[in-house]
């Protein structure tokens, strides 16, 4: 009996790390909106809606990756960029060079230049 009580615990832990792994890959929305309040002139509306149109096309390591590169935190982007795929960085490029300002245009709002 106490084998399959040790096994239980065992295979508990391994499922726990599996979720709280799982945690960091989910995208991280308030973050986003904070990043893009912080490095542009961008409305509170805009950042949010960008935010759920990033999430949609951008995968979660490259949703991080976007929100690393408006913190300006060059040491996570870097490491970000060595772990993703190619697409993955062009992906987040061409998104922040129009996601903003369809949301924008959405909204009634000016675009950002």
């Amino acid at each position: 009996m106490k084998t399959n009580n040790f096994l239980l615990l065992i295979l508990l832990a391994v499922l726990s790390a599996d979720l709280h792994a799982g945690v960091r890959l989910e995208y991280d929305h308030k973050g986003f909106v904070e990043a893009c309040l912080e490095s542009g002139n961008l409305s509170r509306a805009v950042c949010e809606c960008t935010s759920r149109k990033a999430s949609r096309e951008l995968t979660p390591a490259g949703f991080e990756f976007l929100v690393a590169t408006l913190r300006k935190e060059k040491d996570k982007t870097l490491e970000l960029r060595r772990k993703l795929e190619q697409k993955e960085v062009v992906a987040a490029g061409k998104f922040m060079s129009h996601g903003p300002d369809m949301c924008a245009r959405e909204l009634g709002e000016k675009p950002a230049r």
